[in-house]
């Protein structure tokens, strides 16, 4: 009986149909093993955070005088979250562990959380989310999440929804964003908050 295998030509194609499914899986896969790490890192923060409010009212001789800095390796040694890693030579260097990041792999123990008291509330920011922004950063994110087109001075970017959801932290207040407007060529954002402080921020 004559046994027939594969010929050459019929290998290459193999190989080559091999080669284009691998072409287009992969970045797929990646893109995909991207975006769970980056929505882990953020279910992370938030618990990070909810774990600094609870230090905050443990420890109220730390306020000076409405707000204190601590980190995430603190949280850690303190016991407010549970470590993700002991420590080793490669992505944690503290003794008392490390909290990992799962986007890229490292220790999020020096980041530092602002904790800031209110009359009944204490909140917690993360580093660089908030505060930092400068005037043209804050009024360009408005208006992306307003979808604004087109404002002129008698034509405002106002909010219009039958929801609350346009709140924003910004500066360790929690503001309603109102709209977005052009005063003598200037884009101004315009913001009321709870504690009756209004807040207009300009991008010139």
């Amino acid at each position: 009986m004559d046994k027939k295998g594969f010929t050459l030509t019929e290998v290459i194609v193999v190989i080559v149909l091999i080669s284009i499914i691998i072409a287009i899986a992969v970045p797929s896969i990646i893109a995909i093993r991207n975006r769970i790490n980056q929505r882990l890192l953020e279910g992370k923060k938030d618990i990070i955070l909810v774990a600094a409010e609870l230090y905050g009212q443990d420890n109220p001789q730390l306020f000076n005088p409405n707000e204190f800095v601590v980190t995430v390796g603190e949280l850690v040694e303190s016991n407010y979250i549970e470590k993700d890693s002991e420590q080793n030579n490669s992505n944690c260097p503290d003794s008392y562990g490390c909290v990992i990041n799962p986007v890229d792999k490292k220790s999020l123990n020096d980041i530092q959380i602002l904790i800031k008291k209110d009359i009944n509330t204490v909140i917690a920011i993360w580093d660089g989310e908030l505060g930092s922004s400068t005037s043209s950063e804050l009024v360009d994110k408005v208006i992306e999440d307003l979808h604004c087109e087109n404002i002129t001075e008698s034509n405002p970017c106002l909010y219009v929804g039958s929801d609350p959801n346009n709140y924003l932290w910004y500066s360790g207040v929690m503001w309603r964003i109102m709209g977005v407007y052009k005063i003598d060529g200037i884009l101004v954002v315009k913001m009321i908050t709870d504690n009756n402080i209004s807040f207009e921020n300009t991008n010139g």
